[in-house]
Formats: structure tokens, sequence, C-alpha cells
């Protein structure tokens, strides 16, 4: 599954950096000056006719592609804005993990562009493996940042949800103490029970949020190794088994952010219960 969305986005990557590298601003320059000088260009210059313009003008074209397509920064940019389109940081409500998203999505693109600069083609194979993995990395990563983006947002309810039920159990504790009807008594006991599931739950979901937001950042710092460690690995790496390492670097981080995705789910259930 990976390794088919890996060949897909490989595919868009390719198509959008060819259909930039035409549509750039040079290009309509070029293409404007080419069609001008081959209507007046023969006027200025006898020896040179219109087909001549225009084939100049096709060659000025075809070296402006050739070097955007070849040219590493261009494509960072495109695979950027493409990445930027399928995960969408605007959609996240906080500033900061808007921020941080950005950031993942950066890494991701440097990192194809570091991959697809490679000339071994077994070393190519191998890190392309590891970047099928980072977009399954991405995912979670996408995923664990909007889980945290609503708690932000709803927080000041689940803070007066607490403060509220905190009272309230106070209240019931000591009203049960001085009750003497036996079911006033169990109905206090039952109300008890469900007002401290409720702070139970809410102090689970600060735990498990707090936990979030910290792998949420260990994750964009290992991801910037691994980004570095892109750039180092060369073809005898393979034989060596530094660029499998970086893989399983990878399947473990993957593990630990659905770890707390998981946990977040948890929390989520017995809420629902309660």
């Amino acid at each position: 599954m990976a390794h088919n969305s890996r060949e897909l986005l490989e595919k868009r990557v390719q198509k959008a950096i060819l259909q930039e590298s035409v549509l750039r601003w040079e290009s309509a320059v070029v293409i404007a000056f080419t069609l001008l000088l081959a209507v007046f260009g023969p006027n200025l210059v006898n020896v040179i006719p219109s087909w001549g313009w225009l084939l100049g003008g096709l060659a000025a074209e075809g070296a402006l592609v050739y070097s955007s397509l070849t040219d590493p920064e261009f494509g960072r940019k495109v695979v950027a804005g493409l990445l930027r389109h399928e995960f969408e940081p605007e959609r996240l409500r906080d500033k900061r993990l808007q921020q941080q998203v950005t950031q993942a999505l950066d890494y991701r693109s440097r990192i194809n562009q570091a991959i697809r600069g490679q000339h071994d083609s077994l070393l190519k194979d191998e890190l392309s493996q590891t970047a099928s993995q980072i977009d399954d990395w991405l995912e979670n990563i996408y995923d664990l940042a909007q889980r945290i983006d609503r708690y932000r947002q709803d927080r000041s309810i689940l803070v007066r949800d607490y403060k509220q039920a905190k009272t309230r159990s106070e209240e019931l504790k000591k009203q049960l103490a001085r009750e003497k009807d036996t079911a006033v008594k169990t109905q206090i006991q039952k109300t008890l029970k469900g007002i401290q599931q409720q702070l139970t739950t809410l102090e689970t979901l600060d735990s498990t949020i707090k936990r979030a937001e910290l792998q949420l950042e260990n994750s964009l710092t290992q991801l910037g190794t691994i980004y570095s460690q892109t750039m180092l690995v060369d073809a005898k790496d393979i034989d060596s088994g530094r660029a499998k390492r970086l893989r399983q670097e990878i399947v473990e981080e993957v593990a630990e952010i659905n770890d707390v995705l998981l946990a977040m789910d948890d929390v989520n259930a017995a809420e629902l219960e309660t």
C-alpha cells in the first residue's frame, strides 16, 4: 500500500515539475519574445527567417525546462506545494501546529529531492523505500497534529468541566457524610462514581495530550536528523546496513506515534462510555 502511494506521489511529482517548468513566468517571457521575433525579426535581421527565430526560441525554452527539471531547489518547492495541498497545514487553527506540520512537509520534500538526485540505482531504490515509510510517518504526524489542535480549541471548556466536576465532587462527599436516607445515599454514591469517571477521563486526556505534544516535537527532531542522514548516505552504506538502519529508525518512530494515537483513541472511547 505504501509502495503504491509512493509511486503515485512520484508520478505526481514528475508531472507537476514538468508543468511548473513550462508554466513558470520565464517560459512566458521566452515564448512572447520568440513570437515577436518570428514576426518582426526578419525585418531587423534579413539573414534569419521566421522559422529560424522559432527554432531559436524553442531551443531556449527547452534549455529553460531542462534547467528547471534538474534544479534541486525548484523540484523541492514543487514537492512542497504538492504535500501542502495533500496535508493542508492551514486547516489547523493553532499557528504553532501549522508551523510544525509545514516544517515536517519541508523535510519530506527535501528528502524526496535528495533521493531524486541519487545516481546509484540500488541506493536510490533503498532510499525510495525509506521515503514510502516517511509518507506513513507524515500521515501520523498530521493526524496527531489535528487531534492536538482539536484539544487546544476545546481546552477552556475541558478545564471548566474539570473544575466544576471537582467542586461538585467535594460537595457531594460532604452531603454523603451528612445524609441519613439510604436511597439518597445510594444515589449520591452513584453520582459520585460518574463524576469520578469524568475526572479520571479528563486527567488522562490532559496527560495524553502532553505526551502527544512531546511526541510531535520529537518526531520533527528525528525527521530533521533523518534528512541529514539521507544526505550523508552513499552507495557503500547499502552493504554496511546503514540505509536499512535508517529505515528501522523510521519504523520505530511510526510505531511510537501509533502508540500515542491509540492511547488517544482509548481516552475518547472511555469518554463516550461515561
